[in-house]
């Protein structure tokens, strides 16, 4: 993987379970990487581990925006 795969992944991790508006700027942020295409599918794997197994979405609003991660990434592996 990229030096940038790995700081997206360490983003994700990082914004994981908070609660601030770090989390949707995260989401956005990796799904815009997704559509140009700039995340191989080893780092796309690792992400969506992270929040299949995630103990703590954050709030309601955070969970959601996970999920749509998740299911966005489902839909391009």
């Amino acid at each position: 993987m990229t030096d940038h795969e790995h700081i997206v992944i360490s983003a994700e991790r990082y914004a994981l379970g908070k609660m601030t508006y770090i989390v949707e700027l995260t989401v956005n942020y990796i799904t815009e990487e997704i559509e140009n295409d700039k995340l191989s599918e080893q780092c796309l794997d690792i992400i969506a581990s992270d929040v299949r197994n995630a103990n703590d979405y954050g709030m309601d609003c955070d969970e959601e925006q996970w999920l749509k991660l998740l299911n966005r990434i489902e839909e391009v592996i």
